[in-house]
């Protein structure tokens, strides 16, 4: 019996960090931010537990008392209202988030252009719901969108764009003036813009752009949020989308359908709690991160008779260009098996990740030392 899912590949990165656990490995593959986490946010979720507040179905757009706070967090770092009564849906992270974007607002055989190297799950995700993925790789040493290779992508099937920014792997940040231009494309062709923005906190040197600020283009932009990253909450499965009413209500019907009361209460009175009484952390991760970055660059730059760089904007990830002709997928295999590092082949992410590898600076500082201590032993033998 064939299903449609039969062609598709469960995650590597997920079978690559399963298989680096098995072995006893440093990992510095999966996107894992390793913080301390403040007793606050956890006592949230016991009290919710506690107090009989996580007995009974909540409301499918999410508490009321976190999508309000949501609401102010954007106000106060954008001067962007979103409405907590119809704009804001929290739920069971960005990605199911995604996944109740796409099969509220597009249809099997309408496509979907994808900038690539992108996020795992996005390159199989519209497949499985006959989604056509159009992918379009980025181009030059800082993986930028090129206006004209997105053009060029588009056909009267096109329904939507979907942006990773941050970028997970290549650590882009795209400027102002770029997303303009994907702000314009996706208003003369009358397309929808999916912006995942996960890791908005972590940019390095440059500004970020947020895309509410194209305010004419509200009802066009759809935006992707996550405690997983900001907060360190990976295993809690908290996310938000923000959109227009016309689009959220649309979303909210099918959100329903596949989460049935949002995300899980106890870790939503969590997140309430990081945003009101922990609302620095995020930043304070990010100079964590920062120092880490560094750290990693170092390393790196020690090895450049193997590996060529280029310095991350955002998000918490090198991506390495290997500069030997060995693929990337038996070098990842290689360096896990003989040195006991894990990193995740560039190929992963599709078009243009071929001959990469990405390592996460979100790692722990000794996980970073140790990683790379191996890594000089096992190439400079």
């Amino acid at each position: 019996m064939k299903f449609k899912t039969t062609e598709l590949k469960f995650s590597p990165i997920k079978d690559i960090q399963a298989k680096a656990q098995k072995q006893g490995a440093v990992s510095l593959a999966q996107g894992i931010p390793y913080f301390f986490i403040p007793h606050g946010i956890h006592q949230a979720a016991i009290e919710a537990i506690s107090g009989g507040k996580a007995d009974f179905y909540g409301l499918p757009a999410g508490i009321l008392e976190l999508r309000k706070r949501i609401s102010e967090r954007h106000l106060n770092e954008e001067g962007i209202f979103y409405d907590p009564e119809n704009e804001i849906l929290v739920t069971a992270g960005a990605l199911q988030g995604l996944a109740a974007v796409l099969l509220a607002l597009l249809s099997p055989g309408d496509e979907l252009i994808i900038p690539t190297p992108t996020y795992f799950p996005f390159l199989n995700l519209p497949k499985v719901m006959g989604i056509k993925p159009v992918f379009v790789p980025l181009v030059g040493s800082e993986w930028k969108i090129s206006p004209n290779n997105l053009r060029s992508s588009i056909s009267p099937k096109t329904k939507a764009i979907l942006l990773c920014h941050p970028n997970n792997p290549t650590g882009t940040v795209f400027s102002q003036q770029e997303l303009a231009a994907i702000v314009e494309i996706a208003r003369k062709h009358d397309l929808l813009l999916i912006v995942d923005e996960v890791y908005r906190y972590f940019v390095y040197g440059a500004p970020y752009t947020s895309p509410g600020e194209f305010h004419k283009d509200k009802l066009r932009i759809i935006r992707l949020m996550s405690f997983s990253k900001a907060y360190s909450l990976s295993g809690w499965r908290v996310g938000y989308i923000l959109a227009d009413h016309l689009l959220s209500q649309e979303i909210l019907k099918v959100h329903e359908m596949t989460a049935t009361a949002s995300a899980s209460l106890p870790a939503q009175y969590a997140a309430l709690s990081a945003l009101t009484y922990f609302p620095d952390l995020p930043h304070d991760f990010a100079n964590i991160l920062s120092s880490r970055r560094e750290r990693m660059r170092k390393r790196l730059e020690k090895l450049s008779d193997f590996f060529e760089l280029s310095e991350p904007k955002g998000a918490y990830y090198f991506f390495v260009r290997l500069k030997s002709s060995m693929d990337d997928k038996v070098f990842a295999k290689v360096l896990l098996e003989k040195a006991g590092v894990a990193v995740i082949p560039g190929s992963t992410f599709g078009l243009g990740g071929e001959g990469y590898f990405r390592l996460s600076f979100a790692a722990k500082e000794n996980e970073i030392e140790e990683a790379f201590d191996l890594m000089e032993e096992y190439l400079c033998r």
